[in-house]
């Protein structure tokens, strides 16, 4: 019961990105159709289940140790990524490449995952919290009036990221 409330927190961290993906998505009123966020939330779950696969290859190889510490590199790299990163949201010709780079948080925790020896079950639980948080995320950009807080959905991913990182890192 603790595995899978460990991979249902791990699966709703991962679907950040898409909950702010889809927030941004909302605010600028930009439709998306449902078939192309299903897409999206599969090929997620495809990628995560590939990371997780070479991070089980990989946690046979290398020792407890190293691995803490590359997983916690790994987060950091991403949190400083989503930072300085910028998605192309304004035309629909970017969907590719907004599932391709909503995703390079899902490659770092795939891997990770893989070297934590967790349930190849985290693969098909985060794609369908994706779908979830990012038809919310649509949701509720649409809805909302204060843009001011966008600025702050851009934020959190990379922050909860390097945060993870450092714990890593650290304990």
């Amino acid at each position: 019961m603790l595995s899978f409330v460990f991979l249902l927190l791990l699966s709703i961290l991962v679907s950040v990105d898409a909950f702010a993906i889809g927030f941004l998505f909302g605010l600028k009123r930009i439709r998306i159709p449902l078939i192309i966020i299903m897409l999206i939330a599969l090929f997620s779950s495809f990628i995560i289940f590939f990371s997780m696969g070479i991070g089980h290859l990989l946690g046979e190889l290398i020792s407890t140790s190293i691995i803490s510490v590359f997983a916690g590199v790994i987060l950091i790299v991403i949190g400083v990524y989503n930072f300085f990163s910028e998605m192309p949201l304004y035309r629909r010709s970017y969907f590719i490449m907004v599932a391709l780079l909503m995703n390079v948080d899902s490659i770092g925790y795939g891997i990770q995952a893989g070297l934590a020896d967790r349930s190849f079950w985290f693969a098909p639980l985060a794609g369908l919290i994706i779908f979830v948080a990012f038809i919310l995320g649509i949701i509720y950009g649409h809805e909302t009036k204060n843009r001011f807080i966008v600025r702050y959905m851009s934020i959190i991913p990379g922050l909860v990221f390097i945060l993870l990182g450092l714990s890593k890192l650290l304990f």
